[in-house]
């Protein structure tokens, strides 16, 4: 089916006349590129659990760090 469509084009694109054929170029580049999907490079990740295991971190240092980052939340606490 692919080839049907591709003969049917190569037909379309011969009858178009010499002098056109640069602005016929720009529409069909523009469209392709419009309708290819283009896929983000993203950088892959890996989870940091394989890191700390099964590491324990005390409540105190969350509330610690939690404090400093945010003092105005923490204002009243004395």
């Amino acid at each position: 089916m692919a080839t049907t469509y591709k003969q049917k084009l190569l037909g379309e694109i011969n009858a178009v006349p010499e002098e056109l054929l640069p602005r016929f170029y720009r529409i069909v580049h523009t469209i392709r590129k419009e309708l290819t999907i283009q896929v983000a490079v993203k950088p892959t990740r890996g989870s940091l659990r394989g890191i700390w295991r099964n590491v324990r971190v005390e409540e105190s240092l969350i509330s610690e760090a939690k404090k400093s980052i945010f003092p105005y939340e923490y204002r009243n606490e004395g």
